[in-house]
């Protein structure tokens, strides 16, 4: 079991040093199409771009010591647009503007060969795997046998099991937030993915994997973090968007 689970605990995210706010990419012409993203990569819709400046317009008052996204093209796309609509707002001149960080490890799940594939065939992998249809609250409840079951599956050999992501996302939330920390602290944003989002509420508080059932566009997740523990606050909330 990894440290963050561990150390998760309820709270309030005033006690904790550092507050992530986690952003999950813009609509994008898979979501669209609604086939299987993953490691590939389409770009945002005009309504993804537009779902990004509305949130950076949001996030204008909110100040933030660190800036991360995705190396996928449509997180490090939705960054930009969110981050020049907030410097827009602030007034700031293109030197002040903040530039996100791509990183590796806030990649989507890889669902190797079924990326790019219609969303039914992924779910027909699903149904096989457990024996039975299962509601996507289920598969929420059962996220560590979702990611196995499909790289049970994959002749690739590239999709990735749950203990492969679960490591990458804890590595990067305790490497990054101790980082901030050991500098006063402050507000972290991090632009990724759906079951990125999923993944780290299922890792921090189980009870809530299923608040709401699917992680919108441009929602914000946010995460407190004060060395020790992990603090979930509100989950894929799209009240920030103006």
């Amino acid at each position: 079991m990894s440290a963050l689970t561990l150390s998760a605990a309820s709270g309030s995210l005033d006690d904790a040093p550092v507050t992530f706010y986690v952003v999950r990419h813009g609509q994008t012409l898979f979501n669209v199409m609604g086939k299987v993203q993953g490691w590939c990569d389409t770009p945002l819709t005009p309504e993804g771009v537009a779902g990004a400046e509305a949130l950076g317009r949001g996030l204008a008052d909110v100040e933030f010591a660190r800036v991360f996204s995705s190396d996928s093209g449509r997180a490090v796309q939705t960054a930009s647009a969110l981050l020049e609509a907030r410097a827009r707002v602030r007034g700031e001149a293109a030197k002040a503007r903040f530039a996100a960080v791509p990183d590796p490890r806030l990649r989507e799940w890889c669902y190797g060969e079924l990326e790019g594939e219609p969303g039914e065939l992924l779910h027909a992998v699903l149904d096989a795997g457990f024996g039975r249809s299962l509601s996507f609250e289920e598969h929420n409840r059962r996220l560590p046998e979702v990611a196995d079951v499909i790289a049970n599956a994959d002749s690739s050999g590239r999709a990735e099991r749950f203990d492969a992501i679960e490591a990458r996302l804890v590595r990067f939330l305790s490497e990054a937030g101790d980082a901030v920390r050991s500098t006063g602290g402050g507000n972290v944003l991090v632009v990724t993915h759906s079951f990125v989002v999923r993944t780290l509420v299922y890792l921090i508080d189980p009870a809530r994997v299923n608040d709401p059932v699917k992680i919108p566009n441009t929602s914000v997740t946010r995460i407190g973090y004060d060395g020790e523990r992990f603090i979930l606050g509100e989950v894929g909330s799209t009240d920030w968007s103006v």
